[in-house]
């Protein structure tokens, strides 16, 4: 399945996480960012579009 931007139809091959928690019972959120626009969609870490993209990593820390 693939996954395109809402906006300008790019297809998208990655997500990132997020430290927000919109959904509820905990299943946490991710954010799809279109390369080409910017546009942003979140999803739950549990939806099946989600299946076929890889998890872009994430850095995280005071730079030490």
């Amino acid at each position: 399945m693939t996954v395109n931007c809402l906006r300008c139809n790019q297809k998208l091959e990655q997500y990132g996480f997020t430290g927000l928690n919109f959904v509820p019972e905990g299943a946490g959120t991710v954010v799809l960012e279109c390369p080409k626009c910017g546009h942003l969609e979140f999803l739950s870490r549990t939806s099946p579009l989600l299946a076929d993209l890889q998890a872009s990593p994430t850095f995280a820390g005071d730079g030490d």
